[in-house]
């Protein structure tokens, strides 16, 4: 009997960044490929990833993890420094070590690292493993982040004081300064120089294995495979893998929202969840509750409080909310303040009829799984440029009222895009629906026996010799 050929996971050092990958992981399991994860030594890692790839590995016992101490440097303090280099320091400390365990297995036929973990890719060509980057964002992004290096370098000023004059990148939506993420609009910021190095280096990849699928990012897709997206057009080969979606962990009673959900009439409810991580305003937060008031809209809100505001406890974060509120609104709303919801159970729901997001891509994927028209409300990262394209590519949400990256959305504002987004009498609505439910049966057909998805894993496969 042959022995399975094995590909070996460095995953990101997030849950966004995390379940993904251990997606993608259950994937190639189920299709008779070994996978070894390989983790840093749990001690240092967040107990929130610790869990999940401890789920994961009690849902696939086949599936090898391996832990990798970081060396006694690392473990000193970096000071202040902003996430993303502590992250690249630990990427780049884990290298030796990870290169004698590569060369410990008996047969490595492909490495798959996130695709902030660049470093890997040096890692696995000194010891002759085809090295691949796992992008869990999409592709128009992917297409962007491998241009930007060059675009910075050939301009004489910074992005940041374009404003909002629009930027072009072939394959891509023309869009905002202002909308790429915030790493690379400043050079006078400590981290300018190594987020456009990680941007730099993702080209030097064997693949880039995108959680995305072809009917979603088709356009860009065509010029990622042309070679537009890069000055010398050497790009690397990019797989369409998605959508890739965990479920989340499953409780033994159901959450308390969903049987409220079961009492409310059909597409009546507003879902508004900005992720696990994002937090908006206490100012922004009443502005919000005020705007549902008014609605007179049904909703259902995951309220987090924001950083450095006295609301730890989760029902404290109650507290924030404008008063009355909750009593005004009592026949009609509920809030949650949970740290963690069924979101795919919600939007799958026949009582959710909109959702509005951040536009993380998790989120965004989920959205259109669940063929879920979304309001985009983005707030950090590249959910900006995720917004571009949810509302002006895929044409499967609209854009909030009102909005300016880091400005405040007034109670007007949130009232007016609630009531646009809930009218299903209005052409708007219709236009936005259908093409939701469109790309919903895409997204169902990309991992059937011949769709795209699965088409683009086995060129994978076979590429790996």
């Amino acid at each position: 009997m042959a022995t399975a050929r094995r590909v070996v996971l460095i995953p990101g050092q997030s849950i966004s960044h995390l379940n993904p990958m251990m997606e993608f992981a259950a994937v190639c399991l189920r299709r008779g490929l070994a996978v070894t994860v390989v983790v840093p030594d749990p001690t240092l890692t967040a107990p929130a990833l610790s869990s999940a790839i401890g789920r994961y590995a009690s849902r696939f016992p086949s599936l090898a993890v391996h832990s990798l101490p970081l060396p006694p440097s690392h473990q000193q303090s970096l000071g202040a420094v902003h996430p993303f280099i502590r992250m690249q320091a630990a990427f780049r400390s884990q290298a030796p070590g990870l290169r004698d365990f590569l060369r410990s297995l008996p047969a490595v036929h492909a490495l798959v690292a996130d695709m902030f973990a660049v470093y890997a890719l040096d890692v696995a060509a000194e010891v002759g493993v085809p090295g691949h980057l796992f992008y869990c964002t999409g592709a128009n992004n992917l297409a962007v982040f491998l241009q930007l290096p060059s675009f910075c370098s050939g301009s004489d000023r910074d992005l940041k004081d374009l404003g909002d004059a629009p930027v072009s990148f072939p394959g891509v939506r023309t869009m905002p300064a202002s909308h790429l993420v915030d790493g690379v609009l400043d050079s006078g910021t400590d981290l300018y120089a190594p987020v456009l190095e990680v941007f730099g280096r993702m080209a030097a990849a064997r693949g880039i294995l995108v959680n995305t699928f072809e009917a979603l990012e088709g356009s860009v897709m065509a010029a990622l495979r042309n070679g537009s997206c890069l000055p010398d057009g050497a790009n690397p080969s990019v797989y369409c893998v998605g959508p890739l979606i965990a479920e989340g962990e499953k409780e033994e009673e159901r959450h308390p929202c969903l049987p409220w959900l079961d009492a409310q009439p059909e597409r009546s409810v507003v879902f508004i969840c900005f992720g696990s991580r994002c937090t908006v305003s206490l100012e922004q937060i009443r502005e919000m509750a005020e705007g549902l008031d008014k609605s007179g809209h049904r909703f259902l809100w995951v309220l987090r409080a924001p950083p450095g505001v006295a609301a730890a406890e989760s029902d404290a974060a109650l507290s924030l909310l404008p008063e009355g509120f909750l009593e005004r609104t009592a026949d009609r709303g509920l809030v949650v303040t949970a740290s963690w919801v069924p979101q795919m159970d919600v939007l799958r729901h026949s009582s959710t009829g909109a959702f509005i997001t951040h536009c993380g891509w998790n989120s965004t994927l989920e959205a259109v799984v669940t063929g879920m028209p979304m309001v985009c409300w983005p707030l950090e990262a590249e959910q900006w440029m995720n917004k571009v394209y949810i509302v002006e590519e895929m044409k499967v949400g609209i854009e909030v009222r009102g909005y300016k990256p880091g400005g405040l959305v007034t109670a007007d504002n949130v009232d007016a895009t609630v009531r646009q987004i809930m009218d299903l009498e209005s052409e708007a609505w219709r236009t936005v629906m259908k093409q939701a439910m469109a790309v919903k049966e895409s997204a169902a057909a990309a991992w059937k026996e011949d769709g795209s998805s699965c088409a683009a894993f086995t060129e994978f496969v076979k590429q790996m010799g």
